[in-house]
């Protein structure tokens, strides 16, 4: 069985990771993290095409505070869904020290015990959560009769200049908040003007009428002081701040 051989632990962690190789020839990309270990990570990415054994510089980038880590990996597999690319990541050029410090600042920013990574028993978190929880026998049969709803939904009225988006903020990302607001392009980045429901599920949503045919920079805005990305946007921009904003493509 896979999971018997696994050494250390994996912690899943939907964090935005900027990466590039190593040679610095080339522009960061932006992805998402999946699952991450003392040894290594796994990484989706849109429109990316890995190559194995390829290495990459990578950062690891924490909603609080703009904080970082930055890696180096090297990509052991990988896997294409569509427009969707997955790599499994395994960290290079780190001894003993290096890797405690780096788990360190990890555990610190993500509330994960520093010795959950250095045992074998594979277990399931999430960074908004005080304790780990254990991740169920059988998950392929439950992803696939209970799908999580998409977090972009876009909708074209026939021979309209309009689109109909369905922005949807999971609970797994609103940590446990009462106000969420979307703030972007379309709304002149008013961080009042545009507030979300919140549904019994816990995740937020909200629907707006865009021009087709355009992208639109937006950003979710937590309680009125923290801001964070959507998981599945259409892709991410850096912005003048030195951060990322999600793009919605009508």
């Amino acid at each position: 069985m896979l999971e018997s051989k696994r050494k250390f632990k994996r912690f899943d962690l939907p964090l935005i990771v900027k990466f590039r190789l190593t040679n610095g020839k080339t522009q960061y990309s932006l992805g998402l993290l999946k699952n991450i270990s003392c040894e290594g990570l796994s990484l989706e990415a849109r429109d990316f095409n890995f190559i194995k054994h390829e290495n990459l510089e990578l950062e690891l980038k924490f909603p609080q505070g703009n904080a970082s880590v930055s890696l180096l990996g090297d990509v052991m597999w990988k896997k294409e869904d569509g427009r969707i690319n997955y790599a499994g990541i395994k960290f290079l050029g780190q001894d003993e020290s290096s890797k405690h410090e780096m788990i360190e600042k990890i555990s610190y920013h993500t509330n994960i015990p520093i010795e959950g990574f250095f045992n074998n028993k594979d277990i399931y978190h999430r960074s908004n959560e005080k304790k780990t929880l254990s991740r169920p026998a059988i998950q392929k049969d439950n992803v696939s009769k209970n799908p999580q709803p998409p977090s972009l939904i876009k909708q074209y009225p026939e021979g309209g200049a309009k689109c109909s988006v369905t922005f949807r903020l999971p609970k797994e990302a609103a940590r446990d908040a009462q106000n969420v607001t979307i703030a972007g392009d379309f709304n002149n980045w008013d961080i009042y003007k545009t507030q979300m429901i919140k549904l019994n599920s816990g995740d937020f949503t909200v629907t707006l009428d865009l021009n087709c045919k355009r992208e639109y920079k937006f950003k979710y805005l937590i309680d009125g002081k923290r801001w964070e990305n959507d998981w599945y946007a259409d892709k991410y921009v850096l912005n003048p701040f030195g951060a990322e904003d999600s793009v919605v493509i009508t």
